[in-house]
């Protein structure tokens, strides 16, 4: 550091000194020069560097999974079953996505010929049903069951159709490749 600029304040206050009304004195010479170190610290410096918000900055999902839509699922079935006057198609309802999807209640079923339906059975009300959490490629079935036997008559149906389900909570008929009798039917909730 130069001492010449540390020495000028020193000056420049003995000159307004001696422009006083008082008597000057004089100030003992030093031979030594004077210097003055002062030691500079300095604090450690940390920066938090934050950009601007992301404009496509994803929210958190919501991990609860949605009802089944009519294109997560693909419907198909077992081959028909049969002892005495009973028939019995297992139904079933596979998630082809890629997200787990709910599925709660009972299918539609229709059971139609070239005339159109002939057997229509209602969807029932859905609260004894299980609601069902179908992961990818899960799969969750349905009984029906339909008789040969002419409900009025107690014989032989005369008539066979072809069946359309309609998943629970769904919209899409989707027809079966296979017939039952035309008589009566019933299907049970999906588990």
């Amino acid at each position: 550091m130069n001492t010449w600029k540390v020495s000028l304040p020193i000056l420049a206050a003995a000159l307004l000194a001696g422009c006083g009304s008082g008597p000057v004195t004089p100030v003992a010479e030093s031979t030594t020069p004077l210097s003055t170190t002062v030691p500079v610290t300095s604090a450690p410096v940390t920066v938090t560097v934050t950009g601007p918000p992301s404009s496509t900055s994803a929210e958190p999902e919501d991990s609860t999974p949605k009802p089944c839509a009519d294109t997560d699922l693909v419907v198909y079935n077992q081959p028909l079953e049969s002892q005495g006057s009973e028939y019995r198609l297992l139904v079933l309802f596979e998630n082809t996505t890629s997200k787990a999807c709910t599925l709660q209640g009972y299918p539609g079923v229709d059971i139609v010929n070239e005339t159109g339906p002939a057997v229509h059975v209602e969807r029932r009300m859905q609260n004894a049903a299980p609601l069902l959490t179908l992961q990818p490629g899960e799969i969750a079935t349905a009984d029906l069951q339909s008789s040969d036997t002419h409900p009025d008559t107690d014989g032989a149906c005369p008539r066979w159709g072809q069946v359309i389900i309609i998943a629970p909570n769904t919209f899409q008929e989707r027809p079966l490749d296979v017939g039952m009798p035309l008589c009566k039917a019933l299907i049970s909730s999906v588990t």
